[in-house]
């Protein structure tokens, strides 16, 4: 049997989903696309998951629409917008809202085109040495469509993005770093072993807290200050009202690890 082309693995409360296509460096096609929606979607409804780690086989993390796929009437992998459905952009999971659980993004060789716009889903970046970042659709006449035109200018200063966007050149992993782009450069075969130690220390916390944090980053990132103080304040009172909340202190006063139940 085939080795499937999303490939999806559950540690405890760690879901790893994987790009399995290295023979067109984890370029997506509708097919695949339509897959990669799928198991985040099972990931989000997973009570039991809590913090997803999103990576690629071979030399790629993934390289975006497989256009050779496309240039034979297949179409892409951009989907629809239907509510409900998988189509939620490139990769069904560009503009799905909303995601309030973590994921880490363990980002092997090119992150290029979609590719970079799956990674800029993803909250925390990690990547090896020889990787490779840009939106390079202006190279082939088409735009950035899975979200990479209004995340990166959120995520890195405005010359950047629009250095990035505009040429469709390549930067390296330094530079990802030097311009925030990245959190975390290590060596290309430890990239999933420093993305799973970030998971870990995840797990180690609070889980409706974190997602409640993640939640008041994303929905305050556009209110002015004073809504979004107050939005904190609504969703924090959410959160000491859970069991965990009580958990925490507790097990801070008894010096032990705290036991934590999402609820």
């Amino acid at each position: 049997m085939a080795d499937p082309v999303i490939k999806v693995e559950r540690d405890g409360h760690l879901t790893i989903i994987t790009i399995n296509r290295a023979d067109r460096l984890n370029a997506l096609d509708a097919g695949a696309g339509r897959l990669l929606g799928e198991a985040f979607e099972a990931f989000e409804n997973d009570d039991d998951q809590w913090v997803a780690i999103l990576t690629g086989t071979g030399r790629a993390f993934c390289t975006g629409n497989d256009l050779v796929a496309m240039s034979q009437g297949g179409g892409g992998a951009g989907g629809t917008r239907r509510p409900g459905s998988h189509g939620h952009g490139f990769g069904s999971i560009c503009k799905r809202f909303p995601l309030y659980k973590p994921v880490i993004a363990a980002i092997n060789g090119f992150a290029v085109a979609g590719g970079l716009e799956l990674a800029l889903v993803c909250d925390i970046l990690v990547a090896g040495e020889s990787a490779k970042f840009g939106l390079t659709e202006v190279r082939w006449a088409l735009m950035p469509m899975g979200g990479g035109t209004q995340r990166l200018p959120r995520s890195i200063p405005r010359a950047w993005a629009n250095y990035m966007m505009l040429t469709g050149e390549q930067i390296s992993a330094q530079e990802a770093r030097e311009i925030g782009l990245i959190s975390h450069i290590v060596p290309d075969d430890e990239v999933l072993t420093k993305a799973r130690d970030i998971a870990e220390i995840i797990l180690s916390r609070g889980p409706l807290a974190v997602w409640a944090a993640k939640e008041a980053m994303m929905r305050g990132a556009d209110l002015p200050l004073e809504q979004g103080l107050a939005y904190e304040d609504a969703i924090g009172s959410q959160v000491l009202t859970s069991e965990d909340s009580k958990e925490g202190p507790r097990a801070f006063a008894e010096k032990r690890r705290p036991d934590f139940k999402a609820r």
